[in-house]
């Protein structure tokens, strides 16, 4: 289970980066729209990566 949790943490990471190269992309644009998305995104997989943090915390405790 740990090593599930690990690998979900790393994909979650990967797809956080990409999202933000993604709106540094947006920001020298006129695309407000794709930079709002790209930032509703990133808070999204940050509070993901948070969780699997803290399950990851947990299943080491027992």
């Amino acid at each position: 289970m740990l090593d599930f949790q690990k690998k979900k943490l790393v994909s979650a990471e990967d797809t956080l980066k990409k999202y933000i190269d993604e709106m540094k992309k947006f920001e020298n644009t006129q695309n407000t729209e794709g930079l709002e998305n790209s930032k509703k995104m990133i808070k999204i997989w940050t509070d993901n990566i948070e969780k699997i943090k803290k399950e990851i915390k947990k299943i080491e405790s027992r």
